[in-house]
């Protein structure tokens, strides 16, 4: 073997073109003598990069230092390696946004229903009390005895600007046992309470599809089921996760954290796909990570490109996707990471109304799941892109552009009406671009430029420069 290794190089230079160049480096070459000379190559001057190393075929790539330099002479010995020279990214505006923070727990209005996340064994006890009290008021009162449920109504439903999430309020509503108009739905839930306890007991987990096929007659389709499932947690004040009843799971994630669940040690590193999040987040523990922050995506194909990139290795981060509206195990997960890691989340949505609906949901929480917002939402996530302003700022071509139709400027101006959206006022100013130009886009817009733009590009500079709302 020659004592030269020929080195082919990919590289992203400053003025964000694609080059490929072949270089002949001495095999005792220094780091610094490697520097020195690709950065004459590509004019970088002073332009702080990196550069990245792996064999061509298998796309692992490391940050080449000191230490590993050996590494690459030998691997370059037996296969073509690829050298990635990317820009480095100024962290700072992260760390900024990291001292902002507030995971501590927030002051609620005394006027609001909270919910507990709570152990089985406590559950159970809280089930039997409920159990109790409603048998005593129909021994002593049966034309009265009733369930008093917390209302769900969205009457019962609004935004707390001081915790920045939508709150279920504390009005209640009788499901009396000897009226004609509840009867039915009374003997329904205490059907659905006789099951959570049998669940409780043995310690394992449902799903609800499962807890609807404990009896269909009864319940007769799985809406009701999980109607008066959400019931019961409010009415118990306890978290869905409380109930030991999971809904499936369609969530992903990647990046450099690691966690035990069920006692399995899992390396989030580790593969091309991303490893599915569990919805029995009990399971979950000793969670330990190096990452700067959490990217959560929207679309689970730009969730794939940036993990075959392991874009985590150039950016210290943790990515994230639920490949669409969140379900609650990401939700539960996303706040697990936030409140023990302490580290920013950044969503990374379509520039369109229903991006910012899926925002939302993380942000501030769901109506429907409104007793449960502490529980799941994340107010401090910050939206990164794709802002409606990154539109103009980044030249997105014309041709990948969508016209807003006629529902999307309907939910636009919906969301402008939101006492959320009120609140914050560069929302309002990104909402009010899509309106103005009557144009959305979706994240994948950003290939429009060129394949590599939005990790090469685009993400590296939102995060440089500490652009999100």
């Amino acid at each position: 073997m020659s004592t030269k290794q020929f080195i082919k190089a990919t590289i992203e230079d400053y003025s964000f073109t694609n080059k490929v160049i072949r270089t002949e480096v001495e095999k005792d070459g220094s780091l610094t003598s490697l520097k020195t000379f690709v950065s004459k190559e590509l004019s970088l001057k002073k332009q702080p990069f990196l550069i990245f190393f792996g064999p061509k075929k298998a796309k692992r790539f490391h940050e080449l230092k000191k230490t590993n330099l050996n590494s690459l002479w030998e691997l370059a010995k037996t296969e073509e390696v690829v050298l990635q020279v990317r820009r480095k990214v100024d962290l700072s505006k992260i760390t900024e946004l990291r001292k902002m923070l507030t995971t501590d727990d927030v002051d609620l209005p005394v006027s609001v229903l909270k919910v507990d996340n709570v152990n089985p064994e406590e559950t159970g006890k809280r089930l039997q009390e409920v159990a109790k009290n409603f048998l005593e008021e129909i021994a002593e009162d049966p034309k009265n005895a009733a369930f008093r449920i917390p209302s769900r109504s969205s009457e019962n439903v609004g935004y707390d600007d001081n915790s920045r999430m939508v709150l279920l309020g504390s009005h209640v509503v009788d499901r009396q046992f000897r009226h004609l108009s509840s009867v039915k739905s009374v003997v329904q839930l205490t059907g659905i309470m006789r099951y959570i306890t049998e669940i409780l007991h043995t310690d394992k987990h449902a799903t609800k599809r499962h807890l609807f096929y404990r009896d269909v007659n009864l319940f007769e389709n799985q809406r009701v089921s999980d109607g008066l499932l959400e019931d019961l947690g409010a009415l118990l004040r306890v978290s869905r996760n409380s109930l030991n009843v999971i809904a499936s799971a369609k969530g992903k994630v990647i990046g450099r954290m690691s966690f035990t669940e069920g006692g399995d040690k899992i390396d989030c590193t580790q593969g091309l796909g991303g490893h599915a999040i569990t919805p029995m987040l009990d399971q979950v523990d000793d969670i330990e990570s190096d990452a700067e922050f959490v990217l959560v995506i929207e679309k689970d194909a730009v969730f794939q490109d940036l993990a075959e990139d392991k874009f985590f290795n150039y950016l210290p981060c943790v990515l994230i996707t639920a490949s669409g509206q969140p379900d609650m195990a990401t939700r539960m997960f996303i706040k697990k990471i936030h409140e023990e890691l302490k580290i920013p989340i950044l969503g990374f949505l379509d520039a369109d109304p229903y991006g910012l609906d899926i925002l939302r949901v993380y942000s501030i929480g769901s109506k429907a799941l409104s007793f449960e917002s502490v529980e799941l939402a994340v107010p401090d996530i910050r939206w990164l892109g794709l802002l409606p302003s990154d539109i103009k700022e980044y030249s997105i071509p014309k041709s990948v552009l969508i016209k807003m139709s006629d529902n999307d400027m309907k939910r636009a101006e919906d969301l402008l009406n939101e006492d959320f959206v009120k609140s914050r006022p560069e929302w309002e100013r990104q909402i009010r671009i899509m309106t103005d130009t009557g144009r959305k886009a979706e994240i994948q817009a950003l290939a429009g430029k060129n394949w590599r733009f939005m990790t090469g590009t685009y993400l590296p500079t939102k995060i440089d420069s500490g652009d999100w709302v």
